[in-house]
């Protein structure tokens, strides 16, 4: 079985989705308003260059990403077209991240709900969202018991039933 076939019909199929063509026709939107469009222009630009700053190891400032993130506020109060497309956005992001759940869970097992950082409900939550992912079916809990923190790095005290120290 190729992987990156399959990798590409996922792409495929998640550019499809509702989601996606919710976010593709609210950038079509965007671009029908020439002030907004600027501005959104401008804030992916600044985007764009915090990102690839970051993946060049260089550590972006403080100044620069609230900078950014005043720009998306301002945007987002001005023109409903760009609160539209950053809404559209969250909504895919939330897909990529049940897929992205759903792949590490496929290669490395099912988390049982114990083993999840979070308070009883949200527990129960994640339990019965994990158990749909496996469709049913009983799926080995994630082992973390051979996960070790790093040297000198402070895992929160909530955190670190997770890991060996």
């Amino acid at each position: 079985m190729d992987y990156i076939e399959k990798a590409r019909e996922l792409g495929i199929a998640l550019s499809e989705t509702p989601e996606i063509q919710q976010l593709k026709e609210a950038e079509a939107e965007i671009k029908q308003e020439p002030d907004a469009y600027q501005g959104f222009i401008e804030y992916q630009e600044k985007e764009k260059n915090l990102l690839s700053s970051q993946m060049f190891g260089k550590v972006v400032s403080e100044k620069d990403s609230l900078a950014l993130i005043d720009l998306k506020v301002r945007l987002i109060g001005k023109y409903p077209v760009i609160r539209k497309f950053f809404n559209q956005q969250q909504e895919f992001e939330r897909i990529m991240a049940l897929v992205n759940l759903t792949l590490t869970t496929t290669i490395f097992g099912m988390p049982s709900a114990d083993q999840l950082p979070f308070p009883k409900e949200i527990k129960d939550m994640a339990q019965k969202i994990l158990e749909n992912i496996g469709g049913g079916q009983d799926s080995p809990p994630l082992d973390l018991s051979s996960l070790k923190v790093p040297d000198g790095f402070n895992l929160p005290e909530e955190l670190s039933f997770l890991f060996k120290k």
